[in-house]
């Protein structure tokens, strides 16, 4: 992964934050993690994947198979995401906000996921920032040369791609990628 930031930033096209530690989250059930350590122009990247487990088939009711997997966060974000910070004096945590397309009960789990992340870790953090995806990656200068009415993954790959070229390493987890881009918007020099 890269490791300088003005070729980071020459590679994004902006300048970004110096001397900052930065915790970006792409909230799913498969939930992407970018932290990111920049100080004195370098910078120090590292991703991993908080991943549900699946529900046992026995719970038949949508609303205690909820409860089960907030549940269950509450308890990966306590034992596999806050031991893993390195909180500097200067810090930020990036949420991704979620938006309503079709189903509203995903809608609102997924709102649900992003509560208990802030609450976990807003005392932690100088500064906090929920960005939607699309404001992502219009902060970032990411271009779509997919036409119309394309499928989600195909729009997945592409920001893989372009991820991948950025921090000059192969990222094949979408919820990754998703988390960086999230990170270098919310970095961003304004």
């Amino acid at each position: 992964m890269i490791k300088s930031l003005k070729k980071l930033e020459k590679n994004l096209g902006f300048k970004l934050q110096d001397n900052i530690f930065c915790l970006a989250i792409d909230t799913a059930t498969k939930s992407g993690i970018a932290m990111i350590s920049i100080l004195k122009g370098k910078i120090r990247i590292k991703t991993f994947i908080l991943a549900l487990p699946p529900l046992p088939k026995d719970l038949e009711e949508k609303s205690e198979k909820y409860s089960q997997h907030l549940s269950d966060f509450v308890n990966l974000v306590d034992k596999e995401l806050i031991p893993n910070i390195s909180i500097s004096n200067n810090s930020i945590l990036i949420l991704e906000n979620s938006f309503l397309k079709i189903n509203v009960v995903t809608f609102g789990f997924l709102r649900c996921l992003q509560g208990i992340l802030y609450a976990k870790l807003c005392d932690k953090f100088n500064e906090i920032k929920i960005i939607f995806p699309t404001t992502a990656r219009k902060l970032v200068g990411f271009q779509s040369h997919l036409p119309k009415g394309s499928k989600g993954k195909d729009k997945k790959k592409e920001i893989m791609r372009w991820i991948s070229n950025v921090v000059e390493e192969k990222i094949i987890d979408d919820n990754i990628a998703d988390a960086l881009l999230l990170a270098f918007a919310g970095l961003k020099k304004e």
